[in-house]
């Protein structure tokens, strides 16, 4: 008895040293372990602690809402036979997909820069030509309540500019991109509001910022941009991440407060650098895939959901306004993309448990799966579709074969590849689409030079050619084209023969004329001598 006593007394000890280190809250009346240790003191322990959110069985359930519960062997209990099946064949081709990887271990994706022409344009832009990151926006961006119990920003380890630790421990975007160009510069580090951070962590979003603020952060980016000294970034690859929208619809429960502030905001941007690509993100759809069209935000903000809804609707109507208004400027390039996505969306099987407590931001686990999908979605475009597809299953994406870049309009319907000894063979220009037009070997001035020593040519030939023939028609005694009789023809060749013999004669005594005095005045130099007869007149 006494032995039973304290194996329980062992257990019930462990219980409670276990939930004061990993933390306990309350959320829908059920108790659920965070995703972060409170004897995390410090930025190295923290960012370095791996969470698998690969693990199909790391998430827990915090409702007891069965479209929202799943088995440990990971089958749906609401899906059909056809559904399992499926998304079996899904799953079978994520896991047998070469081009993945989940961490810095199975990171073997091609880099194609040595290889391919990459970054002429938005056409070619892969992720080893992203020389600086920046970010704008609102909580998503600060990381604001990612530190654990406290209400700091925490931008070293916000999934569009944190770059603490690497991939293994924190996986961000930047921590993505720097295992294709190592020597990223803008990342964020640790904890501190905007101010309070050195200028070249390109990181200028702020808590609670609405569409209105957008505009001041882009003139304080630019700003941050020319004071970067490590490269001219006018001459390299800018992305720019802004996270918009979570907060104002929970704040207001509406659309977007001044769509004006979005099309200036990109002007600002599309002037002041030149060689950008700038991703925007919308406000949180977070749902499970069983109800991929509920978006359980309006759980977490005192809105309805038919306000939610109709919130949506409105951030799409002018993210399409934005489009059309790039797409019409006047100073539309080739070297300045966006892609805009209405909705930041993520799907897990408990949705519920990628918010903080109660709060519309996310958590870690939610940052890492708005990472995964942020990158999937650039690198694949619009087919990847979250209904087919779970996030605490599937992988990072490499680039793919046939379009190894960022998937933008200009590489959506066609996408050119092109080697770097035929771009040496060949020179480039670009096309109003940002494609690339390939160009013959000789320059224009080249093919000016040789078209007109063509005409030169040309032109002296007919001269000639001319004179000849215009000599030749004025000694012919009748036209080219006129018929002529044979006892004519004879008549004139007689006469032709008769005027010749008379012209040789009168030029044999023109000639002997013309040496007559010669022989009078050599006779006449001896005349005291020799006596002659008097010439005779004729």
């Amino acid at each position: 008895m006494r032995l039973l006593l304290y194996g329980l007394a062992l257990v019930t000890s462990s219980f409670t040293i276990e939930t004061l280190n990993r933390g306990v809250y309350h959320d829908e009346d059920k108790p659920v372990s965070l995703d972060y240790e409170d004897d995390s003191h410090n930025l190295t322990d923290f960012a370095n602690r791996h969470v698998n959110d690969d693990d199909a069985d790391s998430e827990e359930p915090l409702t007891d809402d069965k479209d929202d519960s799943e088995d440990a062997d990971g089958d749906f209990r609401n899906t059909t036979p056809a559904d399992s099946s499926a998304r079996a064949e899904i799953l079978k081709k994520i896991q047998m997909a070469p081009a993945t990887f989940i961490d810095r271990k199975s990171f073997a994706c091609p880099l194609i820069k040595k290889n391919l022409k990459t970054g002429t344009s938005i056409g070619d832009l892969s992720p080893e030509d992203i020389s600086i990151i920046a970010a704008m926006g609102d909580a998503l961006a600060t990381g604001i309540g990612l530190w654990p119990q406290a209400t700091i920003e925490f931008r070293g380890a916000a999934f569009p500019i944190g770059g603490d630790a690497t991939i293994d421990g924190l996986v961000t975007i930047p921590n993505i991109l720097r295992e294709f160009s190592p020597r990223l510069l803008g990342v964020s580090h640790g904890m501190g509001t905007r101010e309070q951070l050195p200028d070249h962590q390109l990181n200028v979003a702020q808590t609670n910022a609405k569409v209105s603020d957008l505009p001041a952060q882009a003139y304080e980016l630019v700003r941050r941009l020319k004071k970067v000294r490590d490269v001219d970034y006018s001459q390299v690859w800018v992305m720019v991440i802004v996270t918009i929208g979570t907060q104002e619809v929970c704040s207001g429960c509406s659309g977007p407060d001044d769509h004006s502030s979005l099309e200036e905001t990109i002007d600002i941007l599309h002037m002041s650098i030149p060689k950008a690509i700038v991703v925007l993100l919308g406000p949180l759809h977070v749902s499970s895939p069983q109800r991929y069209h509920e978006n359980i935000l309006w759980q977490r903000c005192d809105c309805r959901k038919e306000d939610i809804d109709e919130a949506g609707r409105l951030w799409k109507e002018s993210f399409k306004k934005l489009e059309r208004h790039l797409a019409s400027t006047s100073l539309e390039s080739p070297t300045f993309g966006l892609i805009a996505l209405p909705m930041l969306t993520i799907t897990s099987r408990f949705p519920k448990g990628l918010f903080m407590p109660n709060s519309p931001l996310l958590n870690r686990r939610g940052h890492n799966y708005a990472t995964k999908f942020l990158w999937n979605r650039l690198l694949t475009g619009k087919e990847y579709n979250l209904t087919s597809v779970v996030l605490s299953i599937d992988k990072y994406a490499c680039p793919e074969v046939h379009c190894p870049y960022f998937r933008t309009w200009a590489n959506a319907k066609e996408c050119q590849t092109l080697s770097r000894s035929e771009a040496k063979e060949k020179e480039l220009a670009l096309g109003s689409d940002g494609k690339i037009i390939k160009m013959p070997r000789r320059s224009r001035q080249r093919l000016y030079t040789i078209a007109g020593i063509i005409v030169a040519l040309a032109f002296f030939f007919v001269i000639m050619c001319g004179s000849i023939f215009y000599h030749r028609s004025k000694a012919a005694s009748h036209g080219r084209f006129e018929v002529v009789d044979e006892p004519t023809k004879k008549l004139e060749e007689a006469q032709k023969e008769e005027q010749k013999a008379l012209l040789s004669r009168h030029n044999t005594r023109a000639v002997s004329d013309l040496n007559l005095p010669n022989v009078v005045s050599r006779h006449n130099t001896f005349r005291g001598t020799i006596d002659e007869p008097p010439l005779l007149e004729e």
